[in-house]
């Protein structure tokens, strides 16, 4: 077996392994998880949202956020502006903003 026959083997196995996760992964909703390019981190995300149009809601670790924008076609706008990966907030990581509490409590200031 050739390199290429090998590389193009590998690269149907790799399709088939994340095409289910990349499914469920689609997002569902018009809020999102978008990460920027590697290395990027959350400014670039940031960043990203901006320029398609979105709403930051909040950042996650390495340069991961979750952005939300009513207007149609949004995932679309977050690609054209340089984002790698678009997911449904609840499977990138569970950073599904509903599961933030409203009114979080304050830190408690330290005992005396």
């Amino acid at each position: 077996m050739d390199a290429r026959a090998r590389l193009r083997d590998g690269a149907g196995l790799l399709l088939l392994l994340l095409t289910p996760l990349l499914v469920v992964a689609l997002p569902r909703s018009e809020t999102v998880a978008v990460l920027g390019r590697p290395g990027g981190g959350a400014r670039d995300a940031v960043a990203i949202v901006a320029a398609a149009g979105g709403t930051l809601l909040r950042a996650g670790g390495a340069g991961l956020v979750v952005a939300r924008s009513d207007e149609a076609g949004f995932v679309r706008r977050l690609y054209g502006a340089g984002a790698w990966l678009v997911l449904d907030p609840a499977v990138a990581g569970g950073c599904d903003p509903v599961a933030m509490p409203k009114n979080p409590s304050p830190p408690s200031s330290p005992a005396r």
